[in-house]
């Protein structure tokens, strides 16, 4: 992979240089350092063959989630017979927001903000929804916490 190339990923996934050297590099070798993502990215050191496949995944992850989605959206349309007032994203702001959902990969926090950005900019109808973890807490009550259930806490919050 090129230098150009991981910067160009790492943008379309909603990366930083610094989200990368902690979220990225540390996965595939512990032993990088924060200054070594910029060094890949400015051709001082060349991208090690990890880091791309691993860049590759996340990308592909990225598409299929946005494709996925895109989807559903389209079939709700067709089952409504035209757009919906409003479908609800939730937009988480921090990772530790992303992270209060069990199970949850660190690495896809970023790329999870890509494909609501992307979303947003498909359907005009796309809300999106910041994440509260107090409120929706609250709101969920002794419920078991779902991907689903979090999307119906969504349409709860008024926009």
């Amino acid at each position: 992979m090129t230098p150009i190339t991981l910067q160009a990923l790492r943008r379309l996934l909603f990366f930083t240089a610094q989200d990368a050297e902690r979220l990225i590099a540390p996965t595939v070798n512990p032993e990088f350092s924060g200054e070594t993502w910029r060094q890949w990215e400015n051709g001082a050191q060349p991208v090690p063959k990890s880091v791309a496949a691993r860049m590759l995944e996340l990308k592909e992850w990225r598409s299929e989630a946005l494709a996925a989605t895109a989807d559903n959206i389209r079939a709700l349309i067709k089952e409504k017979g035209g757009m919906p007032e409003s479908v609800f994203v939730i937009w988480y702001d921090s990772l530790d927001d992303w992270l209060s959902h069990p199970d949850r990969d660190p690495a896809l926090w970023r790329p999870q903000q890509a494909v609501c950005a992307a979303l947003t900019g498909l359907f005009n109808s796309v809300r999106l929804v910041r994440f509260d973890l107090t409120a929706y807490t609250t709101w969920r009550g002794e419920r078991e916490d779902t991907d689903s259930l979090r999307g119906e806490w969504a349409s709860t919050v008024p926009v």
